[in-house]
């Protein structure tokens, strides 16, 4: 699977790609005037951006440690005020990463929970 924008990152987590789909369709759910308001570009980079969210919460977990996540998310957070983004959705997505992460990694899920309540408030 390639990345569902365009991307000069060789590194782009595409085997996270599937997962972060599946957050996009909880999070359209929950927020479905995210659809009119951002159209297929939003649902892209939906995608896109919660591949990153998912590898570097497994990251996390692992090598990376800790730090690492709330690191990463306090700068996609910047880049999305920047763009006026909606703090609340934001948060929300974090959570359903997290949910979603936690299915596939359940021996995890205490810490999960932290990072991603960590990364949430700050």
């Amino acid at each position: 699977m390639s990345a569902p924008v365009p991307t000069t990152d060789p590194g782009f987590p595409a085997q996270w790609l599937e997962l972060a789909e599946g957050i996009c369709e909880r999070f359209y759910e929950e927020f479905p005037d995210h659809d009119e308001r951002y159209g297929e570009r939003g649902r892209a980079y939906c995608a896109h951006d919660n591949a990153y969210l998912v590898a570097w919460l497994v990251d996390a977990l692992g090598l990376a440690g800790h730090a690492s996540f709330a690191r990463n998310v306090s700068w996609l957070r910047g880049l999305l005020e920047a763009r006026n983004f909606p703090m609340e959705a934001f948060r929300r997505n974090l959570t359903l990463v997290g949910d979603a992460v936690t299915r596939v990694r359940p021996d995890d899920a205490e810490t999960i929970a932290r990072l991603v309540a960590a990364a949430g408030e700050s």
